[in-house]
């Protein structure tokens, strides 16, 4: 990291990313379904299917954006965070929507349209002409720091159709039928590091994260006041550096303990990443989206895409790059890169590498 300390120093603008490829091996998986299945053809109406794309004529198991989502803040809530409640209305669902309160909220966004009493300075309740309380708008959103892509098998996938009955019960037996696939599934990430733990109040679409009251007791409580990136204009409420680093910490650390899927009890599998690519850019894109191939339906870490991406990027690197693999998993394929151009390469095991690389986040990064 020290070889980045003085670009780092040195950068105006500290657009900062950390971005994250990760692939998971699994077998007689069924992690995430969509209901009936309309091209079964079996004639059962108790189908279940799992979820699947189509490219070039062939099927790519899927398993959604949202529910990586939702397995990462549930293993965040089993790690020690305490976790925003939803409220759930007629026809919405939302947080508390206090990321002060709840890092979750911070890290994975929200979205809440409501409006409360208005009252004066003394605390009295503000009336209408009609003598009716008067209420303003507390609606509040903010985009999500991390930002995730579907998880998706890196071949096609031939699908099983597993039939499944229950017998434990007095009379004929209730036949049902589930699908089940067995794939090395992709996915990328990214977390904003400048956005993480900073908030703004401007009444503009995106960009009112927190009422007032809430921007004066982040700088009433160790935190300070910072310009955006893009408008200098534009005043943030940015939260303690030591609460920053450790959501952002505990957002990657997460990603060892992670669990979830449907169909767990019969058809279990672990979603812990089997293969990460961790390091931080300065940029929002991440380079390394292209670096699993299908060699022959079989797949594949391709090193000279991990190379060429770094080659490609080198000048946007603001640390080395942290490449972890479990053993057991793509045994024949050995990670030898050279260092590139002022870019170190670590490898080790996922958790060795997870653990070295969040710390980054002590540096000047954050």
């Amino acid at each position: 990291m020290s070889s980045f300390k003085e670009t780092i120093e040195q950068d105006s603008v500290k657009n900062y990313f950390l971005h994250g490829f990760v692939l998971v091996d699994v077998d007689g998986a069924s992690l995430n379904n969509w209901g009936k299945d309309s091209t079964n053809t079996q004639g059962m109406d108790n189908t279940t299917a799992v979820k699947k794309v189509f490219k070039n004529g062939r099927t790519y198991a899927v398993v959604s954006g949202q529910a990586w989502r939702y397995w990462w803040r549930e293993a965040l809530g089993l790690n020690g965070w305490s976790l925003s409640p939803v409220t759930r209305d007629t026809k919405v669902a939302f947080t508390d929507a206090n990321p002060v309160k709840y890092a979750d909220d911070d890290i994975f966004g929200y979205m809440r349209a409501s409006k409360e009493i208005e009252k004066d300075t003394a605390g009295e309740i503000v009336v209408d002409n009609k003598g009716k309380p008067k209420k303003v708008d507390v609606s509040v959103t903010r985009v999500s720091p991390l930002k995730n892509s579907i998880l998706t098998s890196v071949t096609p996938v031939r699908i099983a159709n597993e039939f499944s009955s229950m017998t434990r019960q007095d009379g004929d037996v209730v036949p049902y039928e589930k699908q089940a696939y067995s794939a090395v599934l992709k996915g990328i990430f990214s977390l904003d590091l400048d956005q993480t733990g900073t908030f703004t109040k401007i009444n503009r679409s995106g960009y009112k994260n927190i009422t007032e009251s809430a921007y004066q007791e982040i700088l009433n409580n160790n935190g300070k006041e910072v310009s955006d990136l893009i408008n200098p204009n534009i005043k943030r409420a940015r939260l303690d550096i030591d609460t920053r680093r450790k959501r952002a910490k505990d957002t990657l650390i997460a990603l060892k303990t992670i669990a979830g899927g449907a169909k767990r009890a019969t058809n279990y599998v672990s979603v812990k990443p089997d293969f990460i690519i961790l390091a931080v850019l300065k940029g929002g894109n991440n380079i390394f989206d292209n670096v699993a191939v299908d060699d022959d339906g079989r797949a594949t870490i391709s090193l000279k895409a991990i190379e060429d991406s770094i080659k490609d990027n080198k000048e946007y690197f603001r640390s080395d790059v942290y490449i972890g693999k479990a053993t057991g998993f793509m045994e024949d394929t050995h990670i030898k890169i050279q260092d590139i151009e002022g870019v170190s390469i670590k490898v080790g095991s996922v958790n060795a590498i997870i653990d070295e690389f969040v710390k980054v986040f002590d540096t000047v990064i954050l």
